[in-house]
């Protein structure tokens, strides 16, 4: 009993791949992200439905409300979170906006700087922050 304890009370850490699916598991709903309105979805998520995929939250929502977000962005096909991860640098030497979390800066990704939250040096996690 003393074991699950202990593991009941470390943090579970998810590490955030460099390309994800809309068919993948939204860490902060446990759902496909595909199937998660705008505002359930992590920050990350929801600039590439903006500036990769290129709609509107209206849209975005609408697809979700109809069941059809898999016409638009695709179960299986990969996009990348490279433009996130180039952030990651400048967050080591400037301050974070002003009243969000200073490790993720509003984005729920945190860059794991010296390996002690996911044992990889420079890997990318969901925030503390998320609650999850």
């Amino acid at each position: 009993m003393g074991a699950l304890a202990l593991l009941d009370d470390e943090r579970y850490v998810t590490v955030i791949p460099e390309r994800f699916r809309f068919s993948d598991e939204n860490p902060l709903t446990l759902e496909p992200f595909g199937r998660n309105k705008f505002g359930d979805l992590p920050p990350y998520v929801e600039d590439v439905i903006t500036d990769v995929v290129g709609l509107t939250e209206a849209k975005w929502e609408a697809l979700v409300d109809a069941g059809e977000t898999y016409t638009v962005v695709g179960p299986f096909q990969y996009y990348s979170l490279a433009p996130l991860f180039r952030t990651f640098p400048d967050r080591v030497h400037r301050a974070g906006p002003a009243g969000w979390c200073p490790d993720c800066w509003g984005t729920l990704a945190a860059c794991d700087r010296d390996g002690s939250v996911t044992g990889t040096v420079g890997t990318a996690y969901v925030c503390f922050c998320a609650g999850v």
